[in-house]
């Protein structure tokens, strides 16, 4: 850790300048204001007024008025015996492929799952330019299994 106790010896020579010269602080506040300006070394204080503190405490109000109004409008939803916020729940969504029963992770499916109920792959094979045939109710004849 050579960087700690690098940054450790800065301070105590700081703190050790300080002990030695009474005027370090004030040459420090001077140095500061010299280069990012004076407002920087002021206390701030000195810029606050009886109607600073009442534009505040309006804006305080007003800002715990708009968070109630938030959290009435939350719907909750009991589950388990805890009430959860509506937007917080998944949604329940079949990722199943209709044609080749295939669970989908893939996130591309998600438009052909969601219009055609099926995966992007039998979408090319089954219903690509067959759209308003497959929007009828047409689905491929299941091919069934020989055992043997």
């Amino acid at each position: 850790m050579p960087g700690a106790v690098r940054k450790e010896r800065g301070l105590i020579s700081a703190l050790q300048k300080m002990d030695k010269d009474p005027n370090h602080i004030p040459k420090l506040e001077k140095a500061i204001a010299q280069k990012y300006g004076a407002e920087t070394v002021d206390n701030p204080r000195k810029f606050w007024d009886d109607v600073k503190e009442q534009q505040y405490i309006e804006q305080s109000k007003l800002t715990v008025e708009k968070l109630r109004k938030n959290e009435a409008q939350v719907e909750k939803v009991e589950t388990d015996g805890f009430l959860i916020n509506k937007k917080l729940l998944n949604k329940d969504t079949n990722r199943v492929c209709s044609v080749c029963e295939k669970y989908s992770f893939d996130v591309g499916d998600n438009l052909y799952i969601n219009k055609f109920d099926c995966c992007r792959k039998c979408y090319v094979q089954w219903v690509e330019d067959r759209e308003r045939r497959w929007l009828t109710g047409w689905r491929p004849q299941k091919e069934k299994e020989n055992n043997g």
